[in-house]
């Protein structure tokens, strides 16, 4: 098992990968705050970090942000600019 880490995705994967996960009920979107807390606070996801890599990288600062759960290797929190077609995941280090 790797380390936890921020690494960008390429968006046309991340599309693949939020449809998967949305067709196989693993998407927690932000409005589940429950759900999205738990995982957050399970994986000691830092959202503040996140928010501020994503804006350095997605021009128009307008994000949208989903987590993966479930999915093995896709797991993860993603924040992404459809804008922008710009997409970076905190990977929880999963083989």
């Amino acid at each position: 098992m790797g380390q936890p880490r921020i690494i960008e995705v390429r968006y046309q994967e991340f599309l693949a990968i939020l449809q998967r996960a949305t067709d196989l009920k693993r998407k927690i979107d932000i409005a589940d705050k429950e759900r999205w807390n738990k995982f957050v606070r399970a994986h000691n996801v830092p959202e503040a970090g996140m928010a501020v890599k994503a804006r350095a990288g997605a021009m128009s600062g307008k994000t949208k942000a989903v987590i993966v759960d479930g999915d093995g290797k896709a797991d993860g929190y993603y924040i992404y600019s459809a804008d922008d077609l710009f997409c970076l995941k905190y990977d929880l280090g999963l083989e």
